[in-house]
């Protein structure tokens, strides 16, 4: 990889929001209201214990993927995230740093899935949170693209962009750090 990459986290970093929730209820969608509201809820008080601390992100993934994506069909999954990426709004850090950083040396890092990411940057490269496939349905997670997930493709890096110190691990790594909150950033390192 070039010395001079340039990396960006995703939900909260080049979005306004995160968007695994809002991908989770596109799912969710062909499911009757009793089923959507159980779903939510579960949803609700496992995000609760992640805040507490008493479960992992990757627990708190797993519970996601168990309820809204396993023993979906790829292409019902594919087709989901195609329609998706069309509804995420990307922010002014995407349109003024972003796109005005040589492609060849700008990677997006993100906890988020990669099934949707490809659709919003179908030409760049991105590194997500990946789906297990059993037969042609989704069957667990693989990979978590969070925390110290995020160094094993990446070794080093110039300049971080980030909205979170769960990205400690690239912070680690990187010569510069932004942190980016709404539409501003502040250096750190």
């Amino acid at each position: 990889m070039s010395s001079n990459l340039y990396v960006f986290d995703f939900d909260k970093t080049l979005t306004y929001n995160d968007t695994i929730l809002g991908f989770y209820y596109e799912l969710n969608k062909r499911n009757n209201t009793i089923l959507k509201i159980i779903k939510r809820v579960i949803l609700l008080k496992a995000s609760i214990l992640y805040k507490l601390k008493i479960i992992s992100n990757d627990t708190l993934k797993i519970v996601g993927v168990r309820l809204f994506l396993k023993g979906l069909k790829k292409n019902e999954i594919e087709k989901v995230a195609d329609a998706y990426s069309k509804l995420i709004t990307l922010n002014k850090i995407y349109y003024e740093i972003f796109i005005n950083t040589p492609k060849k040396q700008r990677i997006i890092s993100s906890a988020s899935f990669e099934v949707y990411l490809k659709y919003v940057f179908p030409d760049e490269n991105v590194i997500g949170t990946t789906l297990n496939y059993k037969q042609g349905q989704v069957d667990s997670l693989k990979t978590n693209n969070y925390g110290t997930e995020k160094v094993n493709s990446i070794d080093k890096i110039f300049t971080l962009y980030t909205d979170s110190f769960s990205d400690k691990p690239l912070m680690d790594i990187s010569k510069n750090v932004y942190m980016v909150k709404d539409d501003t950033i502040k250096k750190i390192k």
